[in-house]
């Protein structure tokens, strides 16, 4: 074999390597990734809920104040 086509081969294989190192870490970080969105959903279902609540006993509220305003109208 002639030392160019040594070179070549030499090369070939550190690029193919290196790709292959590359592609396993990508996938790594996008397992870890998917782990984190995983738990900021958790996380933002965790924390809507009482704030859903939160708002809905506020609207119940609201609706009763205007059901007392409707039996006492200040107009008569």
């Amino acid at each position: 074999m002639d030392v160019t086509q040594i070179f070549i081969v030499l090369s070939l294989s550190a690029i193919t390597i290196a790709i292959c190192i590359c592609t396993y870490y990508i996938i790594s970080l996008i397992k870890e990734l998917k782990k984190v969105v995983t738990d900021v959903s958790k996380i933002t279902d965790s924390v809507s809920r009482p704030v859903s609540s939160f708002s809905d006993f506020l609207m119940g509220f609201q609706n009763g104040f205007k059901l007392f305003n409707n039996f006492f109208d200040k107009k008569e």
